[in-house]
């Protein structure tokens, strides 16, 4: 896990939350004002998924620009910090544990979470409609059926691994298939070694993989209802001590889409190094449209539902919850 700090001037089982406990600095700073009374000032906690040195969708533009800081200095905030986790799980331990304000994340891990007690709120979707791909060794099989009694890597617990699990069920081979936790970052060493049968990759690292040429068995692309969203969660104490951080969240969100959409050419380029991953790569998988204006688009909360609906039926969670009420009163 890493983190960078953005100043005013300028980044199985799919529960697991209590594996190691996080040992996260960035405590908030109080600065002395002068002259008539102003707010303390606050450091900001982001924590999304990596492996990119910074967030990459409409967010990480608001913070390359410097459109969240100056929204976030009429709070009191004098800087953002950005930490990245290598997958959603880990994420919600520092989550639970205090150390974010807010995370951003796969929808999977998130309704866990919910699911589970964490009583951090639906602040919106930073991308909806996300494809994962399942990919072979090069000489690898040709068809999910042929996936039965073999390996299959996934980062458990994260939007990826519904998309597996789903994939499976639709073929009949619940149970029948072997799935195993692995990384992004360990997928295309496995394959080139032929440790797994198939592996699932996130967006962006899946057209990465099949540009270097390993087959693509499935997408989620096939499977509407098994699309993953990246979901913003604003952490309960936040939300509590500053009950107007979703109106300013959601001005500084549309501000940078409106410049996204301005410059397709330029977002792109930003998205590319922001995440690490080519250009050609971060065309075939990001689209502007899967970015939402609103903070509850009807798409991003029909799979959400999907998503708890899965997770219930195959007892990945016990606890249902009304999505609705996830939500911040008086967002749209």
């Amino acid at each position: 896990m890493s983190e960078q700090e953005i100043g005013l001037s300028e980044a199985g089982s799919p529960i697991p939350v209590n594996r190691r406990q996080w040992l996260l600095g960035a405590m908030a700073v109080s600065i002395p004002m002068l002259g008539r009374a102003q707010p303390a000032a606050q450091t900001l906690r982001i924590g999304y998924i990596g492996p990119g040195k910074k967030p990459a969708y409409a967010t990480g533009w608001a913070l390359q620009q410097g459109i969240l800081q100056r929204e976030l200095q009429t709070l009191g905030f004098s800087q953002v910090v950005t930490r990245v986790f290598p997958n959603g799980p880990d994420l919600n331990e520092a989550f639970i544990a205090d150390h974010l304000d807010i995370g951003i994340y796969g929808d999977t891990p998130a309704v866990v979470a919910h699911a589970q007690g964490f009583q951090g709120k639906l602040l919106g979707f930073d991308c909806v409609g996300m494809n994962s791909w399942l990919l072979t060794p090069k000489a690898g099989v040709k068809t999910v059926e042929e996936l039965q009694g073999k390996v299959l890597g996934v980062a458990l617990g994260s939007y990826m691994h519904r998309f597996v699990l789903g994939l499976l069920r639709q073929h009949g081979l619940t149970g029948k298939v072997k799935v195993v936790h692995m990384l992004p970052r360990d997928g295309a060493p496995a394959l080139e070694r032929g440790d797994v049968a198939a592996f699932a990759a996130p967006i962006n690292l899946g057209p990465t993989l099949a540009q270097q040429g390993f087959p693509v068995l499935a997408e989620a692309a096939q499977y509407p209802t098994l699309l993953g969203t990246s979901v913003i969660v604003i952490s309960p104490k936040l939300l509590e001590r500053l009950p107007q951080f979703p109106a300013t969240w959601g001005r500084a969100r549309s501000l940078a889409l409106r410049e996204i959409r301005g410059d397709s050419a330029a977002y792109l380029a930003f998205h590319a190094e922001a995440s690490g991953f080519p250009l050609a790569a971060v065309k075939a998988s990001v689209s502007l449209s899967n970015l939402p204006d609103q903070a509850y688009p009807e798409q991003g909360l029909r799979l959400i539902s999907e998503v708890k609906r899965f997770l219930l039926d195959e007892k990945l969670v016990r606890k249902d919850f009304a999505v609705e009420r996830w939500k911040i009163s008086g967002l749209s």
